[in-house]
């Protein structure tokens, strides 16, 4: 009973038919580590199945990433049953979605190299150039138009679907999406909790002498935006993790701690000192990679 309304709020039923029946429009389909990545975990999904139809502008990728999609599909491990389609249109793709993934590099190589490189020659340095300074906002010239172009299509196409991105900036891709389609159901993603996740899992796992922690069962409060999150609050079971994460920041707060050998040949990794120092000085722990 709904004690505002006074009236009874009842749950629509789950249509089970609907979940083994799922359409997914893959845009940047044709993607290596975040496409391989998607397509392991609805693999391990025994829930939902149905059908991925993948476009890129790089259609040779997208039809090899159909067939690895198949391959993962059909092995026997896999929990759960997936048909992979590479398309040609975004038409073809966003017709009839249930959810659309965005996953797109905008620009070339070369053009990344130089948004990072070039403004190191006036001081400006940068370690990914993705998100904000010379390096993000060239990545958002080159990503506004492409965004554009998708916010209309979902609008035609699939105006009901919810929408998944990953591609930076994030808050510029979002927005325009919003901005051309007001009415539509999208959020972003990143990786970087999950990291950090995993970092509360292993601490766990060394100062409480728990074996293998789940990432999934590490409760996270999260705060910020896209490459400038913190969590405030990190729990297993009922066991606050902060006070033994911050034995474990002062006792790795010079030398580092990455639970990599040999971390150091990793462009990925770098020991995790400066989320150390961050979470020492403000007693809250920082999610972002250290890069």
């Amino acid at each position: 009973m709904d004690s505002k309304k006074g009236s009874l709020q009842v749950k629509k039923p789950v249509n089970y038919d609907k979940l083994k029946n799922i359409n997914i429009a893959y845009i940047g389909g044709g993607s290596v580590n975040w496409a391989y990545n998607f397509m392991h975990d609805l693999a391990c999904n025994g829930v939902i199945e149905g059908t991925v139809r993948l476009f890129d502008i790089d259609k040779q990728a997208a039809k090899r990433n159909e067939k690895y999609g198949s391959l993962v599909s059909n092995h026997p491990d896999a929990k759960s049953k997936w048909i992979y389609k590479s398309v040609l249109t975004l038409e073809e793709a966003l017709t009839g979605a249930d959810f659309v993934i965005i996953s797109i590099l905008p620009g070339s190589f070369r053009e990344m190299e130089i948004d990072v490189h070039l403004p190191e020659k006036y001081g400006i340095l940068q370690p990914v150039g993705d998100t904000v300074g010379p390096g993000g906002i060239m990545r958002a010239l080159r990503c506004i138009s492409a965004y554009r172009t998708f916010a209309d299509g979902i609008k035609k196409y699939s105006p009901d679907a919810w929408v998944i991105n990953y591609t930076n900036p994030m808050a510029i891709c979002l927005r325009t999406l919003y901005t051309v389609f007001p009415g539509i159901k999208a959020f972003g993603c990143c990786h970087e909790v999950f990291g950090t996740q995993k970092l509360f899992a292993r601490v766990a796992e060394l100062h409480l002498g728990i074996k293998e922690i789940p990432r999934e069962e590490i409760i996270t409060n999260v705060l910020g935006i896209n490459h400038f999150t913190w969590i405030d609050k990190a729990s297993y079971k009922t066991l606050d993790l902060f006070p033994v994460y911050r034995v474990f920041s002062e006792k790795y707060l010079e030398s580092g701690y990455e639970g990599l050998a040999p971390w150091k040949e990793s462009i990925f990794n770098s020991a995790n000192m400066v989320k150390f120092d961050l979470f020492l000085k403000y007693g809250i722990a920082a999610a972002a990679g250290d890069r």
